[in-house]
């Protein structure tokens, strides 16, 4: 009787023992905390943001480095009058179950800071990485506290967790997840320069102008210019090249109440398309067709084209819904919106079926291939979207990719097809 009491006893020990280690091992609660002075001043803010979101490849051909669990710390010094006096961004990643450091991040200070706040002032964040010796520690000892150590004078403190602040998050996050993302070499000290960033705006963003990041980015070794657009909720984070948009990162349900779509709308206009109006495209997609979205390297593109002459003239602004497909891509979906304001959305993929006697399906996106098989008028088939013939880098997306019930893939040229291609209300 007493082994076994013993034996109780051990187990019950063992199991408070991994209780209270998993309790530690918790990661930090997202939120924003303060650090106050004797008089109550709030003299800094810690930002807390663990990413859920899905990652995606980019031209460049770099994913996202941060993960589910790994949590983004941002930080914020404030002066007398509450203004931000330094910034610093990094990911915390665990040494103990209580404690853990920055080993990378970005430094926003001094005329750097200055710039960063200003319109079209162009600076580089300062980066810093375990490569230089240089890393900042964090310690979660207590529920809804932290303490920063080794950040810098104004930075380092006890922090307390503020449920009811509704701050927006600072630029540095963004500009760590798109340093990290997209040029994660900058931290490894191997000669490759952080990016460099002006602060812009767009003046046609309607009523959600001031809700957005975007950032002019260049780099002394690529020879071009790009955009990077983020809600400064941090819900998703996106990228301008040569007018494709990228999403490199989408929070879940980042959408959120569907009920804003019905003024979505208000948003497009044929004489400014913008950043945000990309934004909200790719936000109606999650709403109405989310599965044009479950490849993570879809992205959008923005094309101009005109109709009649003179006074009669109409510009519309078509954005096609991409993925890579091959050397080329392959369309999901497209919008066009005319200068007028007349807005069309059309989904391209999906269940379908043969409109025609004796419709050839191929094996490859020409005329000039093996053929599958023959099918008639109503049989049903999935659409995987929209390809051109191979070899025509501006020719038009006229062949359906489909798939059978069978699980065999072809091609139909898309004047065959019916039952997809239409308009969403």
């Amino acid at each position: 009787m007493r082994r076994m009491r013993n034996l109780f006893s051990m187990i019950l020990l063992l199991v408070c023992l991994l209780v209270t280690v998993s309790a530690w091992a918790m990661p930090p609660e997202d939120g924003i905390y303060e650090k106050k002075d004797g008089s109550g001043n709030v003299t800094g803010r810690m930002f807390i943001i663990t990413l859920r979101g899905k990652a995606s490849e980019t031209q460049e051909g770099f994913t996202m480095e941060t993960s589910p669990g790994a949590p983004i710390i941002a930080m914020q010094a404030l002066d007398g009058n509450g203004n931000v006096t330094e910034e610093l961004a990094t990911c915390y990643s665990w040494k103990t179950d209580t404690a853990g450091a920055g080993e990378t991040g970005i430094r926003l200070r001094g005329e750097t800071l200055q710039n960063a706040m200003q319109k079209y002032k162009k600076f580089t964040p300062e980066v810093f990485s375990t490569a230089f010796g240089q890393q900042v520690e964090f310690g979660f000892v207590n529920e809804g506290r932290a303490n920063a150590y080794n950040c810098s004078d104004a930075l380092n403190g006890e922090y307390v967790r503020n449920s009811s602040a509704t701050n927006y998050y600072p630029l540095s996050v963004l500009l760590f997840v798109y340093e990290k993302t997209l040029n994660s070499q900058a931290f490894l000290n191997r000669g490759i320069a952080a990016n460099t960033y002006s602060l812009s705006d767009e003046q046609e963003a309607g009523p959600w102008h001031g809700d957005y990041y975007v950032l002019n980015v260049s780099n002394q070794d690529r020879q071009d210019m790009w955009t990077v657009t983020a809600e400064k909720n941090l819900r998703i984070v996106m990228e301008n090249h040569n007018r494709d948009y990228h999403f490199l990162f989408v929070r879940n349900n980042y959408h959120g109440d569907p009920s804003w779509v019905g003024i979505t709308w208000g948003a497009f206009t044929g004489e400014a398309m913008t950043s945000v109006n990309a934004l909200y495209l790719h936000r109606h997609i999650t709403v109405f067709a989310p599965e044009m979205l479950e490849n993570p390297d879809t992205f959008i593109r923005l094309t101009d084209f005109y109709s009649g002459e003179g006074p009669d003239a109409v510009t519309t602004n078509a954005m096609a819904v991409l993925v890579p497909e091959g050397n080329d891509t392959m369309r999901l979906g497209h919008a066009n919106i005319s200068d007028t304001g007349t807005i069309q959305f059309y989904k391209e993929m999906g269940r379908a079926e043969i409109k025609g006697e004796g419709v050839r399906i191929r094996e490859e996106p020409n005329t000039n291939c093996a053929i599958l098989g023959e099918k008639d008028t109503g049989y049903p088939l999935t659409v995987l979207g929209f390809v051109k013939e191979p070899g025509e880098k501006y020719g038009t997306y006229k062949w359906a990719k489909v798939q059978l019930d069978d699980g065999t893939v072809g091609y139909v040229s898309g004047q065959f097809i019916r039952g997809i291609d239409t308009p969403f209300d």
